[in-house]
């Protein structure tokens, strides 16, 4: 499995050309995509709208959009990438558990050459625990089970910014987890067993 993820998605056009053109196993083009998203608003469709256009432009024709809602997830193919947008963090990890497309994600992570793509809420969902997006989103449904998908040990935090420092050095004490800070210029990237980040300190 390799894992892709950010703050903002592909509209860093540094960003957007690594994904394309290095990190991918293929051409784009040659690529099923699974979008995954929360449709509950104005907002969220003018998001998913940005993220469908970011992932075509790289020359992406195959993708599905499954939208978090009642329904659960059935496969009905095989995907090579599985992109996950972003919103409220304990409200994706309530949903993709309730649809069981947690399960489908864990299994797909285990395939060889998969590609996992998080955009913010998406990308701390990929971590062992999700309790740090309490920062910024509120857990207005009183979620209390809050592990992640554990495609990796690392806790990834979205849209850092300097000033946050305090709480995130209170969050590593309480915790013990480490943390990965993503600007939102940058990616935190897993391929071939090395993490290593696009767009460091810019």
């Amino acid at each position: 499995m390799k894992l892709f993820l950010t703050s903002t998605g592909l509209e860093n056009l540094d960003i957007s050309r690594h994904f394309e053109t290095s990190f991918l196993p293929k051409e784009p083009k040659d690529l099923s995509f699974l979008v995954v998203s929360i449709q509950d608003s104005e907002q969220d469709a003018f998001y998913l709208d940005k993220t469908l256009k970011e992932i075509k432009n790289t020359g992406a024709q195959d993708i599905d959009v499954f939208k978090l809602g009642n329904e659960k997830f059935i496969a009905n193919k095989e995907y090579d990438v599985v992109f996950v947008c972003g919103g409220n963090t304990f409200d994706y990890l309530d949903r993709v558990r309730k649809t069981e497309i947690d399960k489908f994600i864990v299994d797909f992570s285990k395939r060889e050459n998969s590609t996992y793509v998080g955009v913010s809420a998406g990308s701390i969902l990929a971590g062992p625990d999700i309790s740090i997006a309490g920062d910024e989103d509120p857990n207005n449904i009183g979620l209390t089970d809050l592990k992640g998908l554990c495609l990796t040990d690392y806790i990834i935090y979205p849209h850092y910014r300097k000033e946050l420092n305090p709480q995130l050095d209170e969050f590593k004490k309480r915790t013990g987890y480490p943390i990965i800070e993503l600007e939102d210029n940058q990616a935190f990237i897993l391929e071939n067993s090395v993490f290593h980040y696009i767009n460091k300190g810019l």
